[in-house]
């Protein structure tokens, strides 16, 4: 029975940066294992992250894995297991709610070969600010969650990583339940993570609770812009997406930036924004696309900022 890993958390909390942390630990321990990634606009940026691992990268681009990809998502999680890996990773888009995931787990041509191993919800001290749909969608992530991880803890100070665990708390004691035990949260820089850390994690596994779910249509709720970049420089860029996440009256709220964009140079830089961080850094890649992902954006406003 191959297990299968949930890595889940809002726009920009690190999952994939998590992944591969986590994949190196599963390579030292000789578990084989493979990816599946899951993006929400019609461009993936992230498997192209990760293709250096070697390892099997499944993408399920250009649509949901929870509604319009729903059965393609049953496919590759079959087709997994019947290719011999011991877990399955999974990375869901960052507005996922996570009910869907055991909607999936729970069907008949999927237990019969795969089964829940951990879910791990990322956050981070710069997610984006919550509104009643993001707070929602974290509140799905949490319950479900066996191992919360803060990320990005090296960047921020000590106040800021603890009232990101109040954050999240908050939003559980809001519908009146318990608390996450501190033991099952971690807050090391991600380098500092030990094999015994994640064997805990893995050994953490999954909660299941029933609640009273919402029905979120996400499609209607978060939209993306994919923008191509050509001639681009790292300073005025700063500045451009700086200006993107300051201006919501303008630009629509903005919770995302990343991809990559091309030099004039013929150079290349990926590109990892959220509004409380940016990583703007060379990057060896030759598809100048930047996807720009929050809620009522204004499109022909974010192309004419970077035309």
């Amino acid at each position: 029975m191959v297990k299968v890993d949930l890595i889940t958390g809002f726009l920009g909390s690190g999952k994939t940066t998590f992944i591969r942390h986590y994949a190196e630990y599963l390579a030292r321990t000789g578990q084989k294992y493979m990816i599946i990634e899951n993006e929400f606009g019609s461009i993936s940026v992230d498997p192209m992250l990760l293709k250096d691992l070697d390892v099997p990268v499944k993408d399920l681009a250009g649509m949901c894995m929870c509604c319009a990809g729903f059965d393609k998502f049953r496919g590759m999680l079959i087709g997994g297991a019947k290719s011999g890996c011991d877990r399955i990773l999974v990375e869901p888009s960052g507005i996922y709610d996570v009910d869907e995931f055991f909607t999936m787990m729970h069907l008949d041509a999927v237990r019969e070969c795969c089964e829940i191993g951990s879910i791990i919800t990322i956050d981070a001290p710069d997610c984006a600010d919550s509104t009643d749909e993001v707070d929602y969608l974290m509140f799905s992530q949490l319950l479900a969650a066996g191992t919360v991880v803060v990320s990005k803890t090296q960047l921020f100070p000590e106040e800021a990583v603890s009232d990101t665990v109040t954050r999240l708390q908050n939003i559980l004691r809001r519908r009146g339940l318990e608390e996450i035990p501190a033991e099952r949260i971690f807050l090391k820089p991600w380098d500092q993570l030990s094999d015994a850390d994640f064997e805990q994690m893995q050994q953490n596994g999954y909660h299941f609770a029933d609640h009273t779910r919402e029905e979120l249509n996400h499609q209607a709720l978060f939209k993306t812009s994919m923008i191509v970049v050509q001639n681009a420089e790292p300073d005025r860029l700063k500045e451009q997406i700086a200006h993107l996440f300051a201006a919501p009256e303008i630009f629509g709220n903005v919770l995302r930036v990343k991809g990559f964009a091309r030099c004039s140079d013929k150079s290349w830089l990926e590109v990892n924004c959220t509004p409380g961080t940016m990583l703007i850094q060379p990057r060896s890649v030759k598809r100048g696309i930047l996807v720009v992902i929050g809620q009522n954006l204004q499109e022909e406003e974010i192309r004419k900022l970077f035309a």
